[in-house]
């Protein structure tokens, strides 16, 4: 008896002093096949919100903690977007939006990020659709730009969707 409590307050004690890393919900949204990204898309007929971030960005880890993971944990952001990270530390070779595979140094040149956090939105092509929003300060400013870009990128995917549906009406 006294041994299982003598374990059971090591097992107590060592969790106090080694608290467990929680992972990011993000982390479940890295991809380095963008087709199937794409064919999500497709599917869902949504725009995707490209997180471009790197191993050692404060910034970054900001951005998850104070907009995103709240995002995605409380379900605003389905039904509006796919959320994707990319790491740009990230080497090799990835799997394009049209399943090609390339360097991941291209993926990230097309999208001209020089600067992390870098938050793109994309059609289902991996076409840009609203400008970039480079870095991170503060939560409310950011999350106008956020809403501002989403709110941009949700009427081009409608309006994408609305010329499909009129090409196949005539």
């Amino acid at each position: 008896m006294k041994k299982f409590i003598v374990l059971i307050l090591l097992s107590i004690f060592s969790l106090a002093i080694s608290p467990v890393q929680a992972g990011s919900p993000l982390d479940n949204y890295t991809t380095d096949d963008w087709s199937v990204t794409s064919e999500e898309a497709r599917k869902e007929n949504l725009p995707i919100m490209i997180v471009f971030s790197a191993d050692d960005c404060s910034y970054c880890e900001h951005l998850k903690e104070e907009i995103l993971n709240p995002g995605v944990l409380s379900g605003t952001l389905d039904k509006k977007v796919l959320v994707r990270e990319f790491n740009i530390d990230v080497g090799g070779k990835i799997t394009d939006f049209d399943g090609e595979r390339i360097r991941a140094r291209m993926f990230v040149n097309r999208y001209k990020v020089f600067a992390t956090p870098t938050v793109v939105f994309v059609d289902a092509d991996g076409q840009t659709i609203t400008p970039p929003i480079v870095g991170y300060n503060n939560p409310d400013d950011y999350r106008e730009r956020l809403h501002k870009a989403l709110n941009s990128a949700q009427m081009h995917t409608a309006s994408l969707l609305e010329n499909l549906l009129a090409a196949h009406i005539k």
